[in-house]
């Protein structure tokens, strides 16, 4: 008996090495077939000697039926409280497939001596037991699809709930910040200087006219898309956003100087732009004012650089007009129209 226990001892430590080998194996994506076969080989050798040693106390308590009938029994609930127990369901398998070999063939083959009741009882006691580690093993599984489809509908909701917030602070068509957005970073901001651009494209109407609103939203976003690349370069922590229809706003947090600057490179950045499945005539150009002030003051701040951005339109579009001080508009170098 001191044998099988030390036998076991040594079992279920190599069933522990095996399975934290197995999951190292599928944590890291690696080839688990062998890793599985030595573990599931542990299991079974478990099971072995978990039906030797109890034949072997079996003929120790003695052969009578009543006898036999209580160890059957008290051998049943140990191995179902096992497989309840189990994490893994499909421990069940291999550690009752080597105990019913092992079992099997003590009665049958070693001539251990069992009246022929309690030798049925085992071999009954082996199929219910297989019966329920199946059992076990399909409500695990079901229990995991459950899990996964719970944890599946989680990560849609949760992706929804990102897109939606997502949505509620950026326009659908550019992704930048929409108007309602930028107001709430602006409301951050205290009184910080914070100058602002106002990009309006030019002679939209027409676009929209001539070659559709299709090519016009195509347009929005080109202008979008150049907005932050030329912003990446020049201001990271600027905050544009759609103001409205053809009409984008940039927020410079803290930039005491340059915004005129940054105003001159995106006017000529819009200029630039062109796509190869664009008609030939299409050009796009913008009108630009620029207005400084803290960022508590952002109402008066925007009406100057909407008045500079319109005077850039009457001097003939495609340039910068940044407002004075004195809330007068100091034209920029003019570009052609």
């Amino acid at each position: 008996m001191w044998i099988f226990l030390g036998l076991q001892i040594i079992a279920q430590l190599a069933i522990t090495a095996s399975s934290q080998w197995l999951r190292r194996a599928i944590e890291t994506g690696k080839n688990t077939a062998i890793r599985k076969n030595l573990w599931m080989m542990a299991e079974a050798s478990s099971g072995i000697i978990w039906a030797a040693m109890m034949l072997d106390v079996g003929t120790l308590i003695g052969g009578s039926d009543a006898v036999l009938t209580t160890w059957v029994t008290i051998l049943v609930t140990m191995v179902v409280s096992i497989l309840l127990a189990a994490p893994i369901a499909g421990i069940a398998f291999p550690l009752l497939g080597g105990f019913t070999a092992a079992g099997v063939a003590g009665i049958l083959l070693f001539d251990k001596d069992f009246s022929s009741f309690a030798q049925m009882a085992l071999i009954f006691m082996c199929v219910a037991l297989f019966i329920i580690a199946k059992a076990v093993n399909l409500q695990a599984h079901k229990s995991c699809r459950d899990g996964i489809e719970v944890e599946r509908l989680s990560q849609r909701l949760a992706e929804e709930l990102r897109r939606t917030s997502w949505l509620s602070r950026h326009d659908s068509l550019t992704g930048l910040l929409n108007r309602s957005a930028l107001q709430d970073h602006i409301g951050e901001l205290g009184d910080m200087h914070t100058p602002l651009i106002l990009l309006d494209i030019d002679h939209f109407k027409q676009i929209n006219d001539s070659y559709g609103h299709g090519q016009g939203d195509e347009v929005i976003a080109a202008v979008s898309a150049c907005i932050r690349e030329t912003l990446a370069d020049t201001a990271p922590d600027a905050l544009a956003a759609r103001w409205g229809g053809e009409e984008f706003i940039i927020a410079l947090p803290g930039c005491e100087t340059g915004a005129d600057d940054i105003a001159e490179r995106l006017c000529a950045a819009v200029a630039k732009l062109t796509h190869q499945d664009w008609p030939a005539r299409l050009r796009v150009t913008g009108s630009l004012g620029v207005a400084h002030g803290p960022a508590s003051a952002f109402s008066s701040t925007f009406k100057s650089a909407d008045s500079a951005m319109y005077e850039a339109k009457e001097q003939g579009r495609n340039r910068v007009v940044s407002a004075s001080e004195g809330g007068g508009k100091a034209p920029r170098v003019p570009r052609a129209a």
